[in-house]
């Protein structure tokens, strides 16, 4: 929304062309996310689940880990899609990708709020199909946006670009994304770490947005 509210601004008011750089799009968006996350979170304390300790952890971990408030994704989750809704240019794939994303956190928090566990399969197989579905919004969205209409990729010690196959994409980027929903779950356990990687990660996004 901001993006297309500069586009249409800076003809009448120069400064709203910066609302096109992704550099200061991405600080409204940090700074937006962090302080409504700091101050939306803890009044949503005492209605979010609690931790009921994990199997599988150091039993003085464990225990101390329960009775935190969990499933704080419900808000800070939403926060993120709602920004996303107002600052990025948002094209099919894009808003599908968003309620994807947002489903996938609904999936952990009603297993937090569940009284018994859903289970490891169930929720591993939860997180496959939307992955599944993901990977297939990803490609069709890269082929639209592409100039030719065909999905390729630059590879090391390659002096051209190569055309990926559907199914390949699709099998590898499933995989891709699995993980990383799983890698989210083992690392969110341990405070500040989940975070920190993202962090880096979009330090990432930031410096390739950048060079484009």
């Amino acid at each position: 929304m901001l993006f297309y509210l500069g586009e249409y601004l800076k003809d009448f008011f120069g400064p709203a062309r910066l609302l096109q750089s992704y550099t200061v799009l991405i600080s409204i968006a940090l700074y937006l996310g962090f302080f409504l996350s700091k101050i939306l979170i803890p009044m949503f304390y005492e209605k979010l689940p609690h931790d009921r300790g994990r199997e599988f952890a150091i039993k003085e971990t464990s225990e101390a880990a329960k009775g935190k408030p969990t499933g704080a994704g419900v808000v800070f989750i939403t926060i993120f899609v709602l920004i996303c809704l107002l600052i990025v240019p948002l094209s099919l794939s894009r808003s599908l990708i968003l309620i994807l994303t947002w489903f996938t956190m609904l999936s952990g928090f009603l297993d937090d709020r569940s009284v018994t566990s859903w289970g490891e399969y169930l929720k591993g197989f939860l997180d496959l199909v939307i992955s599944v579905a993901a990977s297939v919004i990803l490609y069709y969205g890269i082929k639209n946006a592409s100039a030719d209409g065909v999905v390729s990729f630059w590879l090391p010690f390659v002096s051209h670009t190569v055309e990926v196959n559907p199914v390949v994409y699709v099998v590898i980027s499933t995989i891709m994304l699995w993980a990383s929903i799983n890698t989210t779950n083992c690392t969110d356990g341990v405070d500040g770490l989940s975070a920190s990687l993202v962090l880096i990660g979009l330090i990432h996004i930031k410096y390739r947005l950048e060079l484009v």
